[in-house]
Order: C-alpha cells, then structure tokens, then sequence
C-alpha cells in the first residue's frame, strides 16, 4: 500500500473516532426550573406595578400554568399592598372561590373571594348614599361586591392575614390547599378531598416552602419598594 493509500485510511479512522467520540460524549441534563420563581409587571396606562411569586408547574427546566388548575401565589402590588392566596392558571382564567389552605401542620385557613380587595374607584353604592337610605347603598355595594367576587380568577388575603399567612409560609417547610367545598361533605367519598399540593412526576406532593420562595420574596420586595 502506498503512503497516500495509508495516509486516507489514517484520516478516516481519525473521523472515525472523533465522531464516535461525540456520540459517546453524554449530554448534561438541563437543571430543573425552581420550584417557586418571581414576575414583574407594570401597568402601561396607570402604572400599577406589581411583582408576583407563583409556584408553577415545571418540565425541562421551564416554568408554566395551566387552565383549570391552581396556583399559590405571593404578590407585592403597588396599589393593594401584599397579597397572598390562589390564582387560577393558563391563558383562559377560571373563578376560583373560596379556598382552604394549610402550612405544614398548623390550624387552616379559609381564604373567601368575597374578602378579595376591591379594585379600581368605589362602588356606585357610595354614590348612592347621598341620595337613597344608608340600607338600600349597602345593598347595592354587597351586590356589586358578589358581581365581582363570582368572577374572580384569584382568591387572596390582604393587609394583617397576609402578612400572617407570608410569615407562616417562610418559617414553614410545605403548603397545601384546595377549593373550599369539594363535592361530597358527606355520604360516598369523590375523592376530591385529596387533591391537594402540586401535581409531579410522583403524583401530588405538597408543594415545598423552600429557599426559592424566600428569594423571590425578597427579590420581589427590593422591586416594589425601590424608589
């Protein structure tokens, strides 16, 4: 065999090797996203600004919400202050109403829609105090009031039981919630009881409490409160 002959085997037992080299080189795996993560929203027209900690589902390190499912959220918003409760997931947004919600093995706490902040100017039916009696205004303001709650598509607490369930939820390990009134108080069980916690590759687990979420939180309270 001439040196030529010997000179194209060796490159191409060189290629060889390179490539068998790469298929043999393993891939790293891509890291998990974390299990709680923060977003920061501004208003364009009247500048609320908002900065919003979720616990979302997560797959190939990506973070994601889905319709019909529901999501523990902490938010810093510039007109409402702290809040903290369920929002519901996914580009089309259900009602959520009334929610039952636990930190480790600490008493639970009912969270109703009804008590959700009050958004934008105040109801009509302080307007109409001036003009009709003290009991018909109230009336209109309670109607209003459930209008607004029946299509809410996040259930929150406010003020003192906000800032308590925040303090709970950092010195706490786990949480867990649920819809309020799931089908069948009593007679034949549905089930529906025991979805609570965060759907996973294992089924559902509580959804943990952990350095993430108090990093975003303090992520989230640096943005809102910076001048």
């Amino acid at each position: 065999m001439n040196h030529a002959a010997t000179s194209a085997h060796a490159v191409l037992a060189g290629l060889a090797i390179a490539l068998l080299s790469a298929c043999a080189t393993p891939v790293p795996p891509v890291p998990p996203a974390p299990p709680w993560s923060s977003t920061v929203t501004t208003d364009p027209i009247i500048g609320t600004k908002r900065c919003v900690v979720a616990a979302y589902d997560r797959v190939a390190g990506a973070s994601y919400s889905r319709t019909g499912y529901l999501y523990p959220v902490v938010e810093f918003n510039s007109e409402f202050g702290l809040l903290v409760g369920v929002s519901s997931g996914g580009p089309i947004r259900f009602p959520v109403g009334d929610i039952i919600w636990r930190v480790d093995d600490r008493p639970y706490r009912e969270l109703r829609a009804f008590n959700n902040p009050t958004q934008g100017s105040p109801p009509s039916g302080e307007r109409a105090a001036d003009m009709t009696s003290a009991r018909i205004a109230e009336t209109i303001k309670y109607a209003q009031k459930l209008a607004a709650t029946a299509g809410a598509t996040a259930t929150v607490a406010s003020g003192e039981e906000a800032a308590a369930m925040l303090d709970e939820m950092l010195a706490g390990s786990t949480l867990i919630y649920r819809a309020s009134r799931p089908n069948g108080q009593f007679g034949l069980p549905t089930g529906q009881e025991q979805r609570v916690g965060q759907w996973t590759s294992e089924g559902l687990r509580p959804i943990p409490l952990d350095a993430t979420l108090r990093q975003s939180v303090e992520q989230c309270r640096a943005t809102i409160t910076a001048k």
